[in-house]
């Protein structure tokens, strides 16, 4: 499942909320889920990821990290999972992202203007035949995801066997350093 979080989005819209008036006179944690629990072991979509309130972007950062989020309100805790995959676009001229959240992305992917006009043209007919029978457009795209699919899957399994040795690690972390790579997520 995927998850869009808004940029408007508020702190209890993210987190979730305990009725505390519930709580209070029936003596029942009545939790309200947020995004973040809604994206459990999903795909967590910020559009505009770079605009993100300060505070959200802790809030992700923490939950990421943890695998959890925590709701307290006037001495009331409640804990889930909150195990996600972030996913987020934005323009970079709009503003700079945080190098925390940035750490958080396992690849990143720059997209320009296209200046081939026959590229140009074959975008816009797959968008119009996209919007014109979105399940025929998927149809002709099927053999071709699985065969993407079978990839994926089977680098999954071969990767438990990859071993990298110190010699390779410390290259790695070379050209991490000679990049300006932020954190040690890369190495």
């Amino acid at each position: 499942n995927m998850v869009d979080l808004p940029l408007g989005a508020t702190e209890d819209r993210v987190c979730g909320t305990i009725d505390i008036e519930k709580a209070l006179t029936e003596g029942v944690k009545a939790f309200e889920p947020g995004l973040l629990a809604k994206a459990n072991r999903g795909i967590l979509y910020v559009d505009e990821v770079n605009l993100l309130d300060d505070h959200l972007v802790d809030v992700l950062l923490d939950s990421a990290a943890s695998g959890w989020n925590t709701v307290e309100r006037e001495g009331i805790s409640i804990s889930h999972p909150a195990r996600f995959i972030l996913i987020g676009s934005g323009n970079p001229e709009e503003g700079e992202l945080r190098p925390q959240l940035l750490d958080r992305f396992g690849m990143h992917a720059q997209v320009g203007t296209v200046r081939d006009a026959e590229l140009r043209v074959k975008i816009v007919e797959e968008r119009a035949r996209l919007d014109k029978n979105p399940k025929e457009f998927r149809e002709s795209y099927k053999a071709e995801q699985e065969k993407l699919q079978n990839q994926i899957d089977s680098a999954r399994n071969a990767l438990s066997a990859v071993t990298i040795d110190h010699d390779l690690r410390v290259k790695i972390s070379k050209v991490c350093a000679e990049l300006n790579v932020d954190g040690l997520r890369g190495d």
